[in-house]
């Protein structure tokens, strides 16, 4: 009988941090990785029940957007392992959607990791690459999760960035002079898990940047990186969300539709401005990041509050 490349993947070591552009063994999460189908791809993910970021919650879950990162390294390993792109090859992500089907199957008991197998079909065109699969647990579907990419030659990519820096400060004001809200109003524990200040107008929130972070700013980058993004996006959703008594701190992100039209610097001064409406324990977010008059970033969420 012949064996289930799925079934057969294992979880008991991390793949080196250097397949998924990775420096500290922490903050690897594939466990191993095999090809199912001309354009299909299966890998084995595992998240500590301890990690400093992705298991800071308040309650008693596992995060969701912890598979925005697997998803990320999944494609990673991808790429280079199967699609033979080169390695040092500049990428940017440009869309990020997920939905979560299953949100008990994110429960934690605090000494359980989070382990399951991604499932990815992957298209290339020319130099764009959309990657889109399930993140299942048990064998069971827990999330569904895309990413729309591009990848750049390397000169070219010097060029942009190059010039968007360039225009970018032009227009760049004041750094914000703002400390991180109570890590518990965002459903944190570690304030240096926060990413913004308190509103700076109704509904707008200021992004803080740490370089030193040791899962946003894991390798060097010369923009704001998408994971980092998102969790301020999801932070300003419910920080409103609570000023307008619609979620406490303690609720989970389970659907985003989210657009990444150009980089984020990191030292040019950036705000996250919310619209939320909804019904309590339930939300709809329309959220943007706003960076010196321009939008660079936008979407919709969705926050479910947890319950033991």
């Amino acid at each position: 009988m012949p064996i289930d490349p799925v079934a057969a993947l294992n979880f008991d070591q991390f793949v080196p941090p250097t397949t998924v552009n990775r420096r500290s063994p922490r903050e690897v999460f594939v466990t191993d990785h095999t090809r199912t189908g001309p354009d299909e791809f299966a890998i084995a993910v595992r998240v500590a029940h301890d990690h400093p970021l992705w298991s800071d919650q308040r309650a008693p879950w596992h995060d969701p957007v912890a598979m925005t990162e697997a998803f990320r390294q999944a494609f990673v390993v991808v790429r280079h392992e199967y699609l033979d792109v080169q390695r040092g090859t500049p990428s940017a992500v440009q869309q990020v959607t997920l939905d979560v089907s299953e949100l008990d199957a994110f429960r934690a008991d605090g000494s359980t990791p989070l382990q399951g197998v991604v499932k990815v079909r992957v298209t290339q065109t020319d130099s764009t690459f959309d990657i889109a699969g399930d993140f299942l647990v048990g064998g069971a579907r827990a999330m569904s999760l895309s990413f729309g990419s591009i990848l750049f030659p390397r000169e070219s990519y010097r060029e942009i960035r190059d010039y968007q820096r360039s225009r970018r400060a032009l227009d760049a004001g004041s750094a914000p002079d703002a400390k991180p809200i109570d890590p518990e109003l965002v459903g944190r524990r570690d304030r240096g898990n926060v990413v913004i200040g308190p509103a700076v107008r109704p509904d707008r929130y200021p992004l803080l940047v740490d370089r030193t972070h040791p899962s946003f700013f894991d390798r060097d980058y010369d923009h704001i990186p998408a994971s980092l993004l998102i969790e301020a996006m999801r932070q300003s959703a419910l920080r409103s969300a609570a000023e307008a008594g619609l979620c406490a701190g303690d609720a989970a992100l389970t659907r985003a539709e989210l657009d990444f039209g150009i980089f984020v610097e990191i030292d040019v001064p950036a705000e996250c401005a919310v619209s939320v409406t909804g019904r309590p324990g339930t939300v709809a977010a329309s959220i943007g990041i706003d960076q010196a008059g321009v939008r660079v970033a936008s979407g919709t969420l969705e926050l479910t509050e947890l319950h033991a």
